[in-house]
């Protein structure tokens, strides 16, 4: 009598984890699910940002003369010979993340 009360005892403890197993896991790809949604409206709504960028600079070089738009033409492209070889800012390089240097020791030398 023993075996089938204890046959039976394992068996509801394996179904009863198996079933918080099972919701563990359901939790846990809803959570992504939800994230991948997250991601892709933001996604879009930077896409949407940039088209109104893109829009209101259009609308703006429609507002200019022949002459201004030439001229800023050319101090754009001057503008582009001139800084492409830049650094970017000392703070920007400083706290950015990324990959650390490694220290050489000196007995390495």
């Amino acid at each position: 009598m023993k075996i089938k009360q204890l046959i039976i005892l394992l068996l509801i403890t394996s179904t009863s984890l198996s079933t918080i197993s099972c919701h563990k896991w359901q939790v846990r790809r809803k959570q992504k699910r939800d994230m991948r949604e997250r991601e892709k409206q933001q996604r879009q709504r930077d896409k949407e940002a940039e088209e109104k960028y893109q829009e209101a600079i259009r609308q703006h070089a429609s507002h200019q003369s022949k002459r201004t738009k030439k001229e800023m033409k050319k101090n754009y492209k001057k503008a582009e010979r001139y800084n492409y070889h830049k650094k970017e800012f000392f703070l920007k390089r400083w706290f950015k993340g990324g990959r650390k240097k490694r220290r050489t020791s000196p007995a390495t030398m």
